[in-house]
């Protein structure tokens, strides 16, 4: 076990300066844009959360006014999981061909969403659906800062079609591959892996504004901390995942996996029975605890965000060990 966690096993320590210079830029990016993709995905969850809120309590007419005027910050997030999804194909793609393609749709994706977003607020200040362009709500800035945070992105959005173009000038991405998107099955694999990006994000963004928002008093400590563990196990498997496990070499990723994958789930069943535990002892928590955190899914103790999060590690690592197993098993 110990040899697994020798610097050999991992691609790093084998690269010459300009690969190592490259591998660093690049998880640099993607550590980047995974905190700012978590942190859009909680300010478009609260602007949705308004709009349901509006519809519950019968204003549809405001809940449509609502969704209008919050439509960059929707834009935005859509930006910043786009641009995550560059970065991170630009590593794990097999070939140069299929980097460049990605580099293509990826980058041009990024320059239409920050365009659309430009010139809906344009529009919309020409027609009254935002009074000035620094309104002060969500945030001080907005929408001032939808259009600051549409130009940086699509700034990045040329960058990846001038990269592409290096491609076309036989100039490779010299790095060597990390662990390749699985080919069989790809379409369940990338919903899969998409959904668990999701609920990662939202945990990471979770955790720390529940450091702000969560109520540790009044009889609730249990719960909180139960509450604050789920956000940081979700969030750090898929960091582990992207930044430890997929920087090994192939044979060494084939030997940790089993391992690996038996301490996730070890690790997995303790945080949840220690949620429902905690559950068990203020059935009110989530109303009262989580309610803040993310107001639609915990409206009228539905409960339904944590439930899923609480699950999402299980599954994980359930799926890890199966695949630990059979290839062992193979071996």
């Amino acid at each position: 076990m110990k040899n697994l966690f020798s610097k050999d096993n991992f691609l790093f320590p084998s690269f010459d300066k300009k690969q190592k210079t490259q591998s660093v830029v690049v998880s640099v990016l993607l550590a980047v844009f995974f905190v700012a993709s978590a942190f859009a995905f909680m300010n478009a969850m609260y602007c949705f959360a308004d709009i349901v809120g509006c519809v519950v309590s019968g204003s549809p007419d405001v809940a449509i006014k609502d969704l209008l005027r919050s439509l960059p910050i929707i834009l935005s997030l859509f930006m910043s999981i786009w641009a995550l999804l560059l970065v991170h194909a630009l590593f794990r793609n097999v070939s140069d061909e299929k980097r460049v393609k990605s580099l293509f749709k990826n980058g041009i994706a990024l320059i239409a969403f920050g365009g659309i977003t430009i010139v809906y607020i344009i529009i919309g200040l020409a027609v009254g659906k935002f009074s000035s362009l620094v309104e002060g709500s969500p945030t001080p800035l907005y929408p001032l800062d939808a259009i600051l945070y549409s130009l940086l992105f699509m700034a990045v959005g040329v960058a990846a079609l001038l990269y592409r173009k290096k491609f076309q000038e036989k100039l490779p991405y010299v790095v060597p591959n990390r662990a390749p998107i699985v080919q069989k099955a790809r379409v369940g694999y990338c919903f899969a892996i998409a959904i668990w990006m999701l609920i990662a994000l939202f945990s990471f963004a979770a955790f720390w504004f529940g450091l702000f928002i969560i109520d540790f008093r009044h009889g609730y400590q249990a719960y909180s901390i139960a509450l604050l563990l789920v956000y940081c196990v979700n969030a750090f498997f898929l960091i582990a995942w992207e930044f430890y496990y997929n920087e090994l070499k192939e044979e060494a990723r084939k030997q940790i996996l089993l391992p690996l994958s038996i301490v996730a789930l070890a690790v997995s069943v303790c945080v949840a029975a220690f949620y429902f535990i905690a559950l068990g002892l203020n059935l009110d928590g989530p109303s009262n605890v989580g309610f803040g955190v993310l107001p639609v899914a915990f409206a009228a103790s539905v409960n339904i965000a944590t439930m899923l999060v609480v699950a999402t590690p299980l599954i994980v690592s359930v799926v890890a060990l199966i695949k630990g197993l059979l290839l062992r098993k193979e071996k």
